[in-house]
């Protein structure tokens, strides 16, 4: 089973619990490209960087980009945009699998495969990322700054005491 490029899109419900305060935390996207195959789920992103050679002596993709396929690996999918539930369903699967396919921005022709199975440790990292994102969300941690000027530009928060100019 291959579904059609972003056709696709993603829900992840993860509840929380910080002491006595509860917090239900809904992630949604679209991944690129979702297959089943013997018995794996398998999540491709294609990222199109400006400077695809930097990726070429890397042996792991950058943290912020296997956690994105790890978000959907986890995830409940729908083929439309609601975010009823009952509306979400399951692939069942085996064994997850993630792809992140580094492409040339102008040819579309690939530069770097990053292949890889969700491993306990993956699934710790995904955990403790969803649990620092919800504290910094609520207030009670500050974020760690990437120190990256391209970062900084679509970064939705306002008035950041960090922006690079």
């Amino acid at each position: 089973m291959e579904c059609a490029y972003e056709a696709i899109q993603t829900r992840l419900l993860v509840p929380l619990k910080f002491g006595d305060e509860k917090l239900l935390m809904l992630i949604f996207g679209r991944a690129d490209k979702l297959i089943r195959n013997k018995g794996m789920l398998i999540v491709e992103e294609s990222k199109f960087p400006d400077n695809a050679a930097r990726f070429l002596e890397k042996f792991e993709p950058y943290p912020d980009q296997k956690l994105q396929t790890l978000l959907y690996l986890n995830s409940h999918f729908t083929s439309t945009s609601s975010f009823e539930p009952s509306d979400w369903f399951e692939i069942p699967h085996n064994e997850k699998v993630w792809i992140i396919n580094i492409k040339n921005k102008n040819t579309g022709e690939s530069i770097k495969i990053f292949r890889g199975i969700q491993t306990r440790e993956a699934e710790e990292f995904l955990k403790d990322s969803l649990r620092r994102f919800a504290l910094i969300t609520l207030g009670k941690l500050e974020p760690k700054h990437h120190q990256n000027v391209r970062k900084c530009k679509p970064c939705r928060f306002k008035d950041c005491e960090y922006m690079i100019k």
